[in-house]
């Protein structure tokens, strides 16, 4: 039983990190978890590497599961995400600062691309760290949008086929 103020620590044997460990206090509870990854309801994220954007979030159920993440205001300053009262009541966000926002990334070494998913993004409440991917109901919004191009998401699409 842990004593008031001590915090637990738990082992976790990841395929792309080797062991390592973490506080049970930085442990995010995803209720439905990932999309197409449901079984995965705890994750943590790590740094990459100093001084870079990129974040691992990491399955603490299933060690083969990491997803490389950003936070999207950094390369998209004017993206904004609409919570709905379902789901902000759900995570117990009462107000935008409350929140902290981070998106998939995904390198397709064919096209020579980085791009990053801006229509599911992942809202985490950053006091209880409870965590949701949700869906946006915005079509200015896809699943690739190429780190560090402005632009539709076809612009931005096409620009990365033509590299």
């Amino acid at each position: 039983m842990a004593t008031e103020g001590v915090r637990e620590v738990m082992i976790i044997n990841t395929t792309r990190f080797g062991e390592i460990e973490v506080s049970d206090a930085s442990v995010l509870h995803m209720a439905e978890g990932m999309l197409g990854f449901e079984w995965c309801k705890r994750f943590v994220l790590l740094e990459d590497k100093p001084n870079t954007p990129f974040k691992w979030l990491q399955a603490v159920d299933d060690p083969a599961v990491a997803f490389i993440v950003i936070n999207p205001m950094e390369f998209f300053p004017d993206y904004e995400v609409e919570l709905a009262d379902d789901e902000a009541e759900m995570l117990g966000i009462t107000n935008a600062e409350d929140a902290a926002v981070v998106t998939t990334v995904t390198i397709d070494k064919n096209e020579g691309c980085v791009t990053t998913n801006l229509l599911g993004p992942i809202i985490i409440n950053s006091h209880d760290l409870k965590a949701k991917q949700i869906v946006l109901n915005d079509d200015k919004y896809g699943t690739k949008h190429v780190i560090g191009q402005k632009g539709s998401k076809d612009a931005t699409l096409q620009a990365c086929k033509a590299a």
